[in-house]
Formats: structure tokens, sequence, C-alpha cells
């Protein structure tokens, strides 16, 4: 396992839908060969734990693949065959009923920091959120969005149908009490891309963009997951999605003039930058109880050294829920500088904010 998993435990090249059946077959292969050395039950221990990270609640792998078969039976023998305190606070969670030792569990949003593979989330909750991405090779992410018990987006994030290009770099990673970002760069065909992946935690929001440089403007396909419905909301760019559940809704919102169409076939909703624009941002919301006050957006007007800044300089936008819930986005799409919007003043490429109803703005995070 030495040259397959990295440090973390977390497999180098391995595809994500064949995690949970190699790490089923590494069980099997130690019951059937008791006393192996130590350090290599310490090995899949941590593979055990990054599986976990990259685990819907029910004990499914991301990204829409639906292994294992059978969760609870495939952790259960996972969980006798790699005995860890962490591990099994966390089954106890999410398979109620086994009596575990109460020990501080996994942390659970991770990245790696040589190659696109993450997890974004904020705790391990049966009602948790994850987005997790693998852009390892090719020019697509493959990606899914679970929030609210319910699969949003995925399995594949894509500038075009296209899916060869170079390999992506991880440009910046964070993670904190209130947000878990990740940034990579890739090439796409003729594209240059600054793919942003960024969920605010406790807020049922997430923002998916990316930043291209190209000859025509920018676009971008992402899947919608299986057993959705569709419905077009009553602003530009902006689509309501609902599964069979009742009391569960998300809502798609493009910050930015340009096309947004679902195509039903493919289940894909395509984004078109207007004007040969080079940014994308996706807005997307599943609190149910949000979308019940009404949605507005608009962008915002950005100043540089008291001049009026250019659309290809930088953009910011506003978005609100009612009267009460209101955010701010801020992306430099130049070189850095200070300028301002609504009175902050920020030398950040990238913000997310809070707008009070004081006429504040109050980060969230914040990319150098």
């Amino acid at each position: 396992m030495g040259e397959e998993l990295d440090a973390a435990g977390s497999p180098l090249r391995l595809p994500l839908r064949e995690w949970a059946p190699a790490l089923g077959a590494i069980g099997e292969a130690g019951k059937a060969r008791p006393g192996w050395p130590t350090a290599v039950d310490e090995r899949a221990t941590d593979f055990v734990r990054m599986l976990l990270r990259f685990s819907r609640p029910d004990g499914t792998t991301a990204t829409l693949d639906g292994h294992p078969s059978r969760p609870r039976a495939f952790w259960k023998a996972i969980a006798a065959a790699f005995p860890a305190g962490d591990v099994g606070r966390v089954l106890d969670w999410w398979f109620p009923g086994r009596d575990v030792e109460y020990v501080p569990p996994p942390l659970p949003a991770w990245s790696a920091a040589d190659r696109v593979l993450g997890a974004l989330r904020a705790d391990w909750t049966r009602r948790g959120d994850l987005l997790a991405f693998d852009q390892r090779q090719g020019a697509s992410t493959r990606i899914e969005l679970f929030g609210s018990g319910v699969s949003w987006l995925g399995p594949w994030w894509s500038t075009t149908g296209d899916r060869t290009g170079t390999p992506a770099r991880v440009t910046a990673w964070g993670t904190s009490s209130n947000a878990d970002v990740a940034e990579w760069s890739f090439g796409s065909g003729d594209r240059e891309v600054t793919r942003l992946a960024l969920m605010l935690r406790g807020r049922r929001l997430a923002l998916l963009a990316d930043l291209q440089r190209s000859t025509d403007g920018a676009t971008m396909e992402l899947d919608v997951a299986a057993g959705l419905t569709r419905e077009p909301l009553p602003i530009a760019g902006a689509s309501s999605f609902r599964p069979g559940k009742p009391g569960k809704s998300a809502q798609a919102i493009l910050l930015t003039a340009g096309e947004a169409d679902f195509d039903e076939p493919s289940r894909r909703l395509k984004l078109r930058a207007a004007s040969g624009g080079r940014w994308l941002p996706l807005l997307v919301s599943w609190d149910h109880s949000r979308h019940r006050r009404p949605l507005t957006w608009v962008e915002l007007t950005i100043a540089e050294q008291g001049k009026r800044c250019p659309k290809d300089v930088a953009w910011a936008a506003r978005a609100s829920w009612g009267r009460n819930e209101t955010f701010v986005f801020y992306r430099s799409l130049a070189e850095p500088a200070r300028r301002s919007f609504l009175g902050c003043s920020t030398t950040a490429r990238l913000l997310v904010g809070r707008f009070t109803p004081e006429g504040d703005v109050e980060p969230i995070v914040t990319l150098a």
C-alpha cells in the first residue's frame, strides 16, 4: 500500500468508485492472513478514514456511483477488520445501535496538496452537507454536491462536452469553522481554467465557479442528479430543483449576465457568459425554508483608486432572500489590488461575506 496511498491514506490513482471494493478486498486479505504487520493495519485504517470523508451519511461513496451496494453490511465488516475509535464514532452516527466509546471523530474536511481531490464538509451528522471533487485525470471534475439528505449536482462538471486537457494543479485550499474552499487550474482545449469550489458551513450554500481564458466566452456544464425535477425561477439564470421528498429544494443561480439552460435529455445545466465574459459563478442553495422568501440578485459597482472598475478587472454581486438574508461575492479577475464595493475595501482575490441589515459587509471567507 505504500506506493498506492499518500501519507494521509488517500489513493494516488485509484478511481473513487473503486475505493470501497479495494478496501473490502484488503479486509478479506487481512482475515486470510492474520498477524500481518501492524504498519499495514495502520495504513489501511488511514484509507478507511479517507473513504469516510468521501462517503454520504448513508455509507455510499460520493460522485453517484452507488458503491457499496449494501453500505451497512460493508461498514460493519470494515469496522471489524480495522477497529478504530474515531471511525466507530462516525459509524455510530450514521448507523445508530453500535456500542462505541466516545472519542473525537476524524476531521471531516480534507484536500490533497499535490492533486485535485477533496471533500468539503463541516461535520459527520446524518443531515450534514458534502461537496466532493476529483480531477486527478482529464479536464473534467468528478463531483457531487449533497445536502439535506439529497444529492443535487453530479457526477460531472466540465467546461464543454470535451473532457480532455492538461493536468490540473491545486492553487488554493482552506478550511475553517465558517467555510471550506478549494481552487485549481487546468487546460481544456484552448481554454485556461481556474476552478473554484466553496461551501459555507451551516448556511447550506455553495459557490461553483470557473474563470476561463479563451478566444470565446466562458462556458460551463454541470450534471444535475437523477430524480430531481427542474423549474425555472422568475429571475434570469435561476432554476429550482426538487426531489420526490416533500420539504426539500435547491436553487441554482448564475450570478452574472449570461445564459443558464437546462438540457433535459442529458440532465445538464449549460452555462455561458454574455459578451465574451470570462467568469461564471453559480450559487447553489439547498435551504428549503430560505426558498420561501423572494430571491433577488444584482451585480455591484466596484471602484479602484476612485474609478469604476471595468467588468474584466473585477466582479461582485449581492444575492438576497427576503430582507434579512443577504450575501456578497467578490472576485478579482485581473491582478489583485485594493478595490472597494458597498463600503468594503479589500485586496483579496476572492471574498464571500454577509451583508448586514445595517449595511456592513462581514467577511466569511477570503483568498489572498
